[in-house]
């Protein structure tokens, strides 16, 4: 009796299971999202497609610093000092400033015999209307007639041009040493400082605009 009523409740127990089983809740079917919706990402995802599609970043040029080398005493100073910089791999240009090279420029006529000669000849060129004019009386320049001094070659020119037109044909002569002063101009390899070539020769700094 036991046994059947057991064997009974089995049978039932397995018969609700299968109705439960036939009309319980299904699972559903994952939904597919439609191809042209967006999808979520992670940030850092994001970033990296972000990075990967502006491409690598765009580096500043770097030019490294111009500097003018000198002035040199000779032209022996200065290869001297540019093969120098040719050693740390620094390509160096010769420049010459020649504003220095004269201190002005004296328009003349060629030293007299003597000074009566030097006087009578500076009459005569007053009595033509040539004005400024004098005679030097000392160093190796007396007894010449010295027709005006300029700070421009440009203006002793125009000097000469006038006494021709007298009938005067006067010299022209540039002052000072007459020797222009040397220098080099470099540009030094970028994040190579000045110091690194401090005791090559003294420099002062260079617009980059200004090199050959």
């Amino acid at each position: 009796m036991l046994l059947r009523a057991a064997l009974v409740i089995f049978f039932m127990l397995n018969l609700s299971a299968a109705a439960w089983w036939v009309a319980g809740p299904r699972v559903r079917a994952a939904v597919q999202a439609p191809p042209d919706a967006p999808q979520l990402k992670l940030l850092s995802e994001a970033q990296a497609s972000a990075a990967q599609a502006r491409g690598p970043a765009a580096q500043p040029e770097a030019t490294g610093l111009c500097l003018r080398f000198g002035p040199f005493a000779g032209p022996a100073a200065r290869s001297g000092a540019r093969d120098a910089l040719a050693a740390l791999g620094i390509e160096a240009t010769p420049f010459e400033d020649r504003s220095g090279a004269s201190s002005g420029w004296d328009v003349y006529l060629p030293a007299q015999a003597s000074r009566a000669e030097a006087d009578e000849l500076t009459g005569k060129l007053k009595s033509q209307g040539v004005d400024d004019v004098f005679v030097m009386n000392e160093g190796s320049h007396a007894n010449r007639i010295a027709l005006g001094r300029f700070s421009s070659e440009a203006g002793a020119r125009r000097r000469v041009e006038e006494l021709r037109g007298k009938g005067v044909e006067a010299m022209i002569e540039a002052r000072g040493s007459g020797k222009p002063r040397i220098w080099l101009d470099a540009r030094l390899p970028a994040g190579m400082g000045q110091a690194r070539v401090a005791q090559i020769a003294p420099a002062q700094a260079l617009d980059c605009r200004m090199l050959r």
